[in-house]
């Protein structure tokens, strides 16, 4: 790469055969293409690249949420949605080449110093209707009686994220109605609480897996 200096016509920019102009923080700057490769990927670059295409493709519908669910766990330089990212890949992400999936169970969609909600159990209460049950237990350092609860449920087939609210630590409850057209389907959730300041959460909890009624 090689800076230059403006001439009386200005800046280079754009392509002229293997040369490309540029401007970076009001630098600016020629360099040549790169050469594609015709070395064929290894099995283990081939992987990586599934594994971080199953990824991408399963955390982009919840970017706000991981950003919301590592508010306070993110590591230096790094947001909540990267950190989140990589835990996926390395430890939701299951099975050997070719033959990936996904366990859910490992899947973190927040990691936080508040508590987590204690005793909770999900159940599918009614048709299509599942209720969450736990121990309004609190505390004056880390289990406050207004932490908001969040549940988020996933439909594997059609890649679809929904998020239900309305309930709090010390509520106890939350029931979650879903549409008729669900009937049949499996669904998957992870459940987890925000502090009235909104910067602090617990990690999430794995709420199950269920063929709905």
């Amino acid at each position: 790469m090689a800076r230059f200096n403006k001439g009386i016509h200005g800046a280079y920019t754009g392509k002229v055969g293997n040369i490309v102009g540029s401007s970076w923080r009001g630098i600016d700057y020629v360099r040549s293409l790169p050469k594609k490769s015709s070395k064929p990927a290894s099995d283990k670059q081939v992987a990586q690249r599934i594994k971080f295409g199953m990824t991408t493709s399963f955390l982009k519908s919840i970017k706000d949420v991981l950003m919301l669910g590592y508010s306070d766990s993110k590591q230096r330089g790094k947001t909540g949605y990267n950190v989140a990212f990589q835990h996926f890949i390395d430890k939701a992400i299951v099975g050997n080449y070719p033959n990936f999936s996904i366990d859910y169970a490992a899947v973190k969609i927040a990691s936080g110093s508040l508590a987590i909600l204690m005793g909770l159990e999900t159940v599918e209460s009614a048709p299509s209707v599942l209720t969450l049950g736990w121990d309004p237990t609190i505390n004056k350092f880390n289990a406050f009686s207004d932490d908001q609860v969040l549940a988020i449920l996933y439909e594997p087939v059609d890649n679809l994220f929904y998020a239900y609210e309305g309930a709090t630590r010390n509520d106890s409850t939350l029931e979650i109605a879903l549409p008729a057209s669900y009937s049949g389907k499996t669904v998957v959730g992870w459940a987890f609480t925000i502090h009235r300041d909104g910067a602090i959460t617990s990690s999430s909890q794995y709420l199950g897996e269920f063929v709905l009624t």
